[in-house]
């Protein structure tokens, strides 16, 4: 196992951690996967699929159920870099979630900043 499977799934159970306690301040944690993946010059796998996917899933639940706005802020700018590496890396996420918490929301009840990069992983 590579030792970045090993960074990425301490992180998940962290992150984990973290959503079923509501952490208020998520922002070191979720940064320190979103670097990760934040370069768009990755053009090997950095980790395994079924551990991006897991991560995927995971920010997913932070963007809905945590109540922080930071905290889904941070999840869905984290969520955007993953998800162009996915796209690179030919990995299939589910966006089933993401596009049922967009259908539901709009400018009246969240910020553009968000529904840009709701809509960027949803409309690319």
């Amino acid at each position: 196992m590579l030792d970045l499977d090993v960074f990425l799934m301490k992180k998940i159970q962290e992150l984990e951690s973290a959503l079923d306690s509501q952490c208020s301040d998520l922002y070191e944690l979720i940064g320190s996967v979103r670097d990760l993946f934040s370069s768009p010059y990755i053009s090997k796998p950095i980790v395994n699929s079924d551990l991006v996917k897991e991560l995927w899933n995971v920010l997913t639940k932070i963007f809905i159920y945590n109540n922080a706005y930071d905290n889904k802020f941070d999840a869905i700018l984290a969520m955007s870099d993953i998800y162009l590496y996915s796209r690179r890396q030919n990995i299939n996420l589910c966006l089933n979630e993401l596009k049922e918490w967009r259908g539901k929301h709009n400018e009246n009840d969240t910020t553009h900043e968000i529904l840009e990069c709701i809509d960027d992983i949803l409309f690319e």
